[in-house]
């Protein structure tokens, strides 16, 4: 199996950092599935009050990367999964932070000492028209063809209603001061493109109200699911990924599913209720 890509937008370089620190944050480890057209990114929380959330996203090589090659484990089977400890890539993010005027940013699958490495080549400027190479391995483990099915893509979400969600800053910042009060709070959306979140203690009853949100699809009237704050803050502090837009689709006491989207990238987040377990 081979892959090797690189990236000399300054912009592109930036947003794949964020998409990466995203997923490395939400998870203890990631998995980078490639294909001949897209790079996907999958993540399974471990167990917290809820069922396990689902983190996937889609990333189109066409437009991150100027040079791209891969191949895969047969021509029938022409991807590549690879798994990789999220603590691991702390550093490589540093860097690649560090190094907001990078020339160029390759990424290999490579071998180091008998064992497979994704490894990071970013190129800086170091003055007087030279250069300097900055390399970071980062261990991966190959997931066998037995066990590429426990990562298919999820199944598209049918729900009760669609909406877009609010300035995600300003919930954010809501939410932090919820996550004060309780660890659950219940998300409210109606057809007429009311939201509301309200958290719930024996000593008192917040509600934030969000309205005239644009309703992207309804089948019910109204819908409402308890979820957990902490997971939920968590995902939203990457906001500064800057989406296009936003849609939250809530499935009634089941699910809401968040839908970050961009010309370039898809990024769901799957947040299971909390009384759906």
């Amino acid at each position: 199996m081979k892959f090797r890509g690189k990236m000399i937008d300054p912009n592109c370089i930036k947003q794949f950092i964020g998409i990466l620190g995203c997923m490395t944050k939400l998870g203890k480890s990631c998995i980078l599935r490639i294909t001949t057209t897209d790079l996907y990114f999958i993540v399974r929380e471990s167990q917290t009050i809820s069922a396990s959330p689902l983190i996937w996203c889609t990333l189109d090589e066409g437009h991150f990367f100027s040079e791209f090659g891969m191949e895969g484990l047969s021509t029938v089977d022409n991807e590549i999964y690879l798994e990789f400890v999220a603590e691991n890539v702390a550093r490589t993010l540093s860097a690649l932070k560090v190094s907001g005027t990078a020339k160029s940013v390759k990424i290999k699958l490579t071998k180091k000492l008998s064992s497979p490495c994704l490894t990071f080549e970013i190129d800086l400027p170091s003055g007087s028209n030279h250069s300097r190479l900055v390399v970071h391995d980062i261990p991966v483990n190959l997931v066998p063809r037995r066990l590429w099915n426990d990562y298919v893509e999820p199944e598209v979400v049918d729900p009760d209603i669609s909406v877009h969600m609010p300035q995600l800053r300003l919930m954010k910042s809501i939410i932090e001061r919820m996550k004060n009060l309780a660890n659950m709070a219940t998300l409210h959306v109606t057809s007429e493109g009311l939201l509301t979140l309200t958290v719930e203690t024996e000593a008192v009853s917040v509600t934030s109200h969000f309205d005239n949100l644009h309703v992207e699809k309804q089948k019910e009237e109204e819908a409402s699911v308890t979820i957990e704050l902490k997971r939920l803050s968590n995902f939203l502090a990457h906001e500064q990924l800057n989406p296009q837009k936003v849609v939250c689709d809530v499935l009634q006491s089941k699910l809401m599913h968040l839908n970050f989207l961009s010309d370039s990238y898809s990024l769901q987040y799957f947040l299971p209720g909390i009384n759906d377990q």
